[in-house]
């Protein structure tokens, strides 16, 4: 039997803080906690509301950064996932941003957000390369951050894989 897929449209922010670490939130993808992945913030579109503005959004939804500078568009991304019974098709821009502050406020997330976000994490690069054990989306992040902490903004988006 075939399952319909939703397709799915996202923003997502590669938020470096002044020490050029990344935040990246730990997801639990399914409902015994046995799966986990760290992802950056972002999420859906809002009917009418462009990629800039959702990143915006979920950057004050999801961490509290209000003051954060949205950048460029910078990587791409398509993935298929299960989540709760749906399969998605997710298309996702992600925005590089620049913050001074590393305050995390959750306070507004969604119900189902707090259900899944089980915490947050700013990582150093080295730190993310030497994680051999953990899970990142997009899988291979270090290898496409490096460029953006030496300030080196590619010409178009890069499509980072899955």
């Amino acid at each position: 039997m075939s399952q319909k897929v939703v397709d799915r449209v996202a923003a997502r922010v590669v938020l470096l803080d002044p020490q050029d670490r990344i935040l990246l939130q730990l997801i639990r993808l399914d409902e015994r906690e046995a799966r986990t992945v760290w992802i950056t913030p972002g999420g859906a579109l809002a009917p009418g509301e462009t990629h800039r503005q959702a990143a915006l959004r979920e950057l004050r939804e999801e961490v509290g950064q209000v003051t954060a500078v949205l950048g460029p568009w910078v990587w791409v991304r398509e993935h298929q996932f299960e989540f709760r019974g749906t399969t998605y098709r997710q298309r996702e821009r992600f925005f590089l941003a620049r913050t001074e502050s590393s305050a995390i406020d959750t306070s507004r997330l969604e119900p189902i957000e707090v259900d899944i976000v089980l915490g947050h994490r700013w990582w150093r690069l080295n730190e993310i390369e030497g994680a051999r054990e953990t899970v990142f989306a997009p899988r291979l992040i270090s290898q496409f951050l490096a460029p953006l902490i030496e300030r080196r903004i590619p010409e178009r988006p890069i499509d980072v894989g899955i």
